[in-house]
């Protein structure tokens, strides 16, 4: 997977965020440096988004989502943190597209496990997210403003939360090379040819399987899915396919 993290802010002298308790850009940079870290320590292909410098707030703007776009990058990241009345908290994250909204609230929701008020994943078109051309967020990690959020928020345990989320959890290791595995399918659901919603793939490309133990050539995790490689050729003629790692397990074979 590739992402395109976007560290919200962080170019001066003409884009540098909100001042709050503490001040967004740096805020953004602490979570963003430490989640292009953990992405990549877990193997996948990061691509830094952000401008190291810009004529203003728009060409800074421009600069993200050109190389995001430049690089197709598969899911863009966008990093901020929110500023009100010193009295709102929590966490909110944009979207637009089906797609990355079930991204933001895959994120959302390991976020708000931290004790974040959950405000919810909305659809504002920012620039960021409307000019993308793959699925996209854009993060409210918290409000910088807040006493209540600042107190509580850990640039660490943030940029593990949306590590996960994007993700998924840890324990989910991709397999042993040395080992043979099969795929079971624990309740009724469908084989696609990317981790994208089915309701937004052609219908010919999403195949229906019924819950059943399956042998499977190869298998690796991959944004809360499955990608695996069948042995049986009525699956696709061997062609690797994402499951929904919800209605499955990979199990080792003796």
């Amino acid at each position: 997977m590739k992402f395109g993290i976007d560290i919200g802010h962080n170019c001066p002298p003409h884009d540098t965020g909100a001042t709050g308790i503490q001040q967004e850009d740096i805020l953004t940079k602490a979570v963003g440096t430490k989640l292009i870290q953990k992405l990549k320590a877990a193997g996948h292909t990061v691509i830094d988004c952000t401008p190291t410098s810009a004529s203003g707030v728009n060409d800074s703007l421009r600069q993200r989502v050109n190389k995001a776009n430049a690089n197709n990058v598969n899911v863009f990241i966008s990093i901020h943190f929110n500023k009100f009345n010193t009295i709102a908290n929590g966490t909110e994250i944009f979207a637009i597209s089906n797609t990355s909204k079930g991204i933001a609230q895959s994120v959302l929701k390991e976020i708000v496990k931290l004790g974040f008020n959950n405000r919810k994943v909305k659809s504002t078109g920012f620039y960021v997210i409307k000019n993308t051309q793959m699925p996209a967020i854009l993060i409210e990690c918290c409000f910088c403003d807040s006493k209540a959020d600042m107190d509580r928020f850990d640039a660490e345990k943030m940029s593990e939360a949306i590590k996960d989320g994007l993700i998924g959890e840890s324990d989910h290791d991709d397999p042993k090379p040395d080992k043979k595995y099969s795929l079971e399918i624990t309740e009724k659901t469908v084989l696609k040819p990317s981790t994208e919603q089915s309701s937004e793939l052609p219908k010919e490309s999403v195949i229906d399987i019924v819950p059943g133990n399956y042998p499977i050539l190869d298998v690796r995790f991959e944004e809360n899915h499955y990608w695996v490689k069948w042995s049986d050729k009525s699956k696709g003629n061997r062609d690797g396919h994402f499951v929904f790692a919800k209605h499955a397990k990979v199990v080792e074979k003796d």
